[in-house]
């Protein structure tokens, strides 16, 4: 908890990941009915959440970060948005909000926010408690993850092949270090976790080719990406991005 309050803290994660990734906007809109209602699970400072502000009918964002949170509420509150729910950082919130506002239409769970949560049986009452977010049948979770395939191989090699893609990573800070947990994962294990928590697979496709922070930095390779992502199999995406249905 504390790695992640540094990181929303310090600016860094918004300097590296400044906005939406086009290409899973794209795909968060075409999934979405008319006057929708969306939870944004792990939302961060908004990057997605906020860009929701006119196209649904309600949304709620949560996150277990009190610096994220705050930093979500002075944005909102810039955008004139006081309708949008933030919730957080007890995960106990969602279920409140769920009991008066209802099923939502859409979970999003984006860029490794599931693949945070190292711990397997963290990870499943997570996913369970997404899952009874939604409207039965008809709920649709969006979650992408990071692919082991092509990412963090040094730190792959070090924890053996025994932590099945469970690993730590460092990021520095200027001169502080923090330490973040992270599964990696592959096709085949983010279709068993989502069927084993009850989904129902729609697709599993890459979320982007380049590197994230890549692609929403530099205005060219922005548009590599989104030429290229569609053509790449999941099993090579810079993540893997999966629609599932309740």
């Amino acid at each position: 908890m504390r790695a992640y309050q540094t990181y929303f803290a310090s600016g860094q994660y918004d300097r590296r990941y400044p906005g939406a990734n086009l290409t899973t906007w794209a795909r968060i809109l075409a999934e979405l009915p008319p006057a929708a209602h969306v939870v944004d699970f792990g939302c961060g400072s908004g990057r997605y959440l906020l860009r929701l502000q006119g196209r649904v009918a309600r949304a709620a964002g949560f996150d277990i970060s009190a610096a994220a949170i705050d930093l979500l509420k002075a944005r909102a509150a810039r955008a004139g948005w006081a309708e949008l729910d933030i919730l957080g950082p007890d995960p106990d919130a969602l279920d409140s909000y769920a009991a008066r506002s209802g099923p939502a239409d859409a979970v999003l769970c984006l860029f490794g926010v599931l693949a945070h949560i190292d711990d397997p049986g963290a990870r499943r009452a997570a996913l369970g408690r997404m899952h009874g977010l939604l409207k039965p049948g008809s709920g649709r979770l969006l979650v992408s993850v990071p692919n082991r395939r092509r990412r963090f191989f040094r730190e792959q090699r070090a924890a053996g092949p025994e932590a099945r893609g469970r690993i730590a990573y460092t990021r520095h800070l200027g001169r502080e270090r923090i330490t973040l947990p992270y599964q990696l994962y592959d096709p085949a294990s983010l279709r068993a976790e989502l069927e084993a928590a009850g989904f129902r697979i729609h697709t599993v496709r890459a979320e982007s080719v380049l590197p994230e922070s890549w692609v929403l930095n530099r205005a060219p390779l922005r548009w590599l990406d989104r030429l290229l992502t569609p053509l790449c199999p999941a099993r090579w995406g810079y993540g893997i991005l999966a629609v599932a249905a309740s």
